[in-house]
C-alpha cells in the first residue's frame, strides 16, 4: 500500500530498518501501512490529490503588481501555478 509519511520513522523493511521523512511516499506492506495510519503517522496516499500547486503574485503587462479587485470573489492579485 502506498502511504505518505506525516511524522518521521523507522520501520522494519526485511533484515534492515528503514527511515522515512515527513512527506516521504513510500510502498510498505499493508500490515506496516495500516499501523502508521493507526498511529497518524502516515495517510494513504492518493495520486489524484497529490497536483502541487504554487501561488505567486500576478503581474500586470508592464510588470507591476496586479491589485485585487474586491467587487469579485476571485483574488486577482494572485495567479496559481501548477
Amino acid at each position: 500500500m502506498k502511504i505518505e509519511i506525516l511524522v518521521g520513522s523507522n520501520y522494519p523493511d526485511g533484515k534492515e530498518e528503514k527511515r522515512v521523512e515527513p512527506g516521504d511516499v513510500v510502498d510498505v506492506p499493508d500490515k506496516i501501512a495500516k499501523s502508521l495510519i493507526k498511529n497518524n503517522a502516515a495517510v494513504k496516499f492518493d495520486n489524484a490529490k497529490k497536483t502541487k500547486t504554487t501561488k505567486k503574485r500576478a503581474r500586470n503587462e508592464d510588470g507591476s503588481f496586479k491589485a485585487d479587485d474586491p467587487e469579485t470573489p476571485e483574488n486577482e492579485a494572485w495567479e496559481v501555478t501548477e
